[in-house]
């Protein structure tokens, strides 16, 4: 994706997308060290401290400025998304990077906003990102992160394949490992970058209120 990329489907869901500008993969699932086991994967980019955006819009929901998690930070999407599974709500995280963008627990970010880099902050070698995709809820570290069989490594305890969370438009791939990474290819999606669509407003609008009171309000604007 590019920054400040949206992409929201015509029935007003966006479509999750992959956060780097290219799909570079140094490390695959159930690879070396803190990868055995798990479903985590790193990345590189094209260059140093490559840029990471929001997959889709999402909130902080844990951090550690710490030098052993590589500066771990957290996210939750706020609403379902399109995924290659279906509408899902999905969960991830990000490590290495030195200077991390989110900065404090509950700091959102639309879809395509800069959400960190890629860097070697921790026990790294090598400019990367080492992530992982889950499905939400976050509930704590201990909940929802997941010791893996054989060495004790964790990754997120409801995960899924990166390539079953988010789409690859306007992805160059130059290393995917053959897995099945795919396109959103909707006849004629809604193209967005700045506010939601109306019938996503209205949705959002009809959860927060009654249903007495949102018929109410739909008399009067009607």
């Amino acid at each position: 994706m590019r920054a400040y990329q949206r992409l929201v489907a015509s029935d007003g869901y966006e479509v999750a997308l992959f956060p780097l500008e290219v799909l570079k993969m140094s490390q695959d699932e159930g690879g070396d060290f803190s990868h055995i086991g798990t479903y985590n994967i790193d990345f590189v980019g094209l260059d140093i401290r490559a840029p990471i955006y929001a997959p889709c819009s999402c909130t902080c929901v844990e951090l550690y400025n710490t030098y052993g998690s590589g500066n771990l930070r957290f996210f939750q999407g706020d609403n379902l998304v399109h995924t290659p599974l279906g509408l899902r709500k999905l969960l991830f995280f990000f490590a290495h990077d030195a200077n991390p963008v989110a900065t404090y627990v509950g700091q959102h970010f639309n879809q395509g906003d800069l959400i960190g880099h890629t860097g070697q902050y921790g026990y790294a070698t090598g400019d990367h990102t080492h992530t992982c995709m889950g499905l939400a809820p976050w509930i704590s570290y201990s909940v929802s992160m997941t010791e893996r069989p054989p060495e004790g490594h964790v990754d997120l305890t409801n995960r899924i394949h990166y390539w079953d969370a988010v789409y690859v438009n306007d992805t160059r791939i130059i290393q995917g490992f053959n897995h099945n990474w795919r396109v959103w290819d909707e006849d004629t999606p809604v193209k967005e970058k700045s506010h939601f669509p109306w019938v996503l407003y209205m949705k959002e609008l009809r959860e927060k209120m009654s249903s007495w009171h949102f018929f109410l309000f739909m008399l009067f604007i009607c």
